[in-house]
């Protein structure tokens, strides 16, 4: 498997849990996708950002050198939002569980997308 297919499969594999992240969030028996206490107004704005951001994620899989810099955008903002969830999740017993789900999630998707796109970037 070459960068491009990595990084095309990392985009439409991220951009499907994305926009899953309704039920990930409901069903989550470990506490690694949703905050606590909920709250519908956090829950209902971060679902709507992540479902909106995968579906991007999916049309750019099809030329992703071509979309280099919404991959770098996703590259970026999952390092600041995953380093902010660690964070939070540090100080905050109760959240731990988000080192089992979404904090890895966003810098194995980071480290993927922004390795291969900057093999692939490397090659123009």
């Amino acid at each position: 498997m070459n960068n491009l297919s990595i990084l095309r499969n990392t985009l439409r594999v991220f951009g499907i849990a994305f926009i899953l992240i309704i039920p990930m969030m409901k069903l989550d028996p470990l506490g690694g996708w949703a905050w606590s206490p909920g709250q519908w107004e956090y829950e209902m704005m971060i679902q709507g950002v992540y479902m909106t951001l995968g579906v991007m994620m999916i049309i750019a899989s099809k030329e992703p050198v071509k979309h280099y810099m919404f991959v770098w955008f996703v590259v970026w903002s999952s390092i600041v939002h995953g380093g902010i969830m660690a964070y939070q999740a540090i100080i905050d017993d109760h959240e731990m569980g988000h080192f089992l789900g979404d904090i890895p999630a966003l810098f194995i998707l980071a480290i993927l997308a922004g390795y291969t796109l900057r093999k692939e970037q490397a090659k123009h």
